[in-house]
């Protein structure tokens, strides 16, 4: 009797002209690894990075202690997500267990989420859904005291651990 493989999710990716991406993973069975500020640190500093030498914008992010959203928007015509996808997550992985704060993998298997967003407004409506994520676990009150996240950018202007840009024609 042949024996079945565990399934791992894949992402499917749509690299469409135009659209941003919302981007979903999760730690490794949603483990809280994402509450340690150290690893945090260096998952901000693998996006900066990532997003710089693959020209993507970052529109918007949060990183919750057991999973992270990311809105990409690409900045050139030809790109792949997949490839932010896997410069992004391998850098703080293998950092986090060489240095013995994981005993595990850091991230779940497989691509995440990928949603495909065209709409100035479906767009609008993902950055707001993304800042409040922190107000729904209840873990701040107002969506821009919450450190690992955008929403602060949003509110008052001043810059995150995250660089992110605003493209006025994204959201007409």
């Amino acid at each position: 009797m042949d024996e079945k493989q565990p399934m791992i999710k894949r992402r499917k990716a749509w690299n469409e002209l135009g659209h941003s991406h919302f981007l979903t993973f999760s730690t490794c069975r949603r483990q809280p690894y994402l509450a340690d500020d150290r690893i945090c640190e260096i998952l901000a500093e693998r996006i900066n990075r990532a997003c710089a030498e693959l020209n993507f914008a970052v529109l918007a992010y949060v990183f919750m202690p057991d999973h992270v959203h990311l809105l990409v928007h690409p900045l050139e015509e030809t790109y792949s997500v997949s490839k932010l996808l896997q410069a992004i997550k391998q850098g703080p992985s293998r950092i986090a267990k060489n240095r013995g704060w994981i005993d595990t993998e850091l991230w779940e298997p497989g691509g995440g989420f990928d949603r495909n967003i065209f709409s100035p407004k479906v767009r609008k409506n993902t950055i707001d859904y993304i800042h409040l994520n922190p107000v729904r676990k209840e873990l701040v009150g107002e969506s821009w005291s919450y450190f690992w996240s955008s929403a602060k950018w949003y509110h008052t202007g001043e810059e995150g651990v995250v660089s992110c840009r605003h493209f006025g024609v994204l959201f007409e």
